[in-house]
This record gives C-alpha cells, structure tokens and sequence, in this order.
C-alpha cells in the first residue's frame, strides 16, 4: 500500500514539474490525502517532495533571450527607415551669430563670458 503511495507521489511531483498550474492544486491534494485513511501514506510522502519541489519552484527564474544573434544584415535593414530628421530649433545667436537652440544660451558666448571673468577675477586677486 505504501509502495502505491509513493508511486502516486512520484508521478505528482513529475507532473507539477511538466504542467505548472498543478502546482496550485497541490494544497488541495495534500488536505484530501491527510482527510482519508489510505492517503496518510501519500500525504507524509507526498510532503517530503513538496518540499523540493516548492524550492525548485520558487527558485527558478525564466528570461526571455533569443535564440540567435540578430546578424549584421538584418538589423541594417531595420534600421533603413531610420534617418535623420532636421532640426527646426536653431536660430542664430544675436552676439556672435553662431547657430544655437531656441530658448538656450550660446556655447561660444558663454564660455567667452566664463573666460572674461575668471580673467578678471585672477587680476583682482594679484592686485590685492
């Protein structure tokens, strides 16, 4: 009888493995077998490869990767309808009349300010 008890466990736990949406009927197996006489047997055996089987489970991490690496050709022709697009956002600079984005300061006039005052600044500290 306890040999039948075990069997039956084995091809549970073989089953949770291959089709896990038995895994949630595990619980509801394990209260039936504790409930009948025959299944005390099933349910102590039963318990123990839960056990590994719960570990296995909650372990086990599935990640989507491709098969193979997309090649050289195939991402080029993806790619393909891909350009670049014109810029609208640039307008000239009123100071030096470089190009510069709407809305922002110039590179060129700020870094010529930047350098203006730190020029200022080291005459200051040399004349004190």
């Amino acid at each position: 009888m306890s040999s039948l008890a075990f069997q039956s466990a084995r091809s549970l736990v073989r089953a949770t493995t291959a089709f896990p949406r038995i895994s949630y009927t595990i619980g509801a197996a394990m209260g039936m077998a504790a409930r009948s006489p025959l299944g005390a047997g099933l349910g102590a055996s039963l318990g123990a490869g839960l056990g590994l089987l719960g570990d296995m489970l909650s372990e086990m991490i599935l990640r989507a990767v491709p098969k193979q690496r997309t090649s050289h050709s195939k991402k080029r022709k993806r790619m393909a309808t891909k350009g670049l697009k014109n810029r609208h956002d640039l307008v000239p600079c009123a100071g030096c009349g470089r190009p510069k984005l709407t809305a922002h300061i110039c590179l060129n006039c700020y870094h010529d300010i930047k350098r203006k005052l730190k020029d200022m600044k080291r005459t200051e500290e040399e004349a004190q």
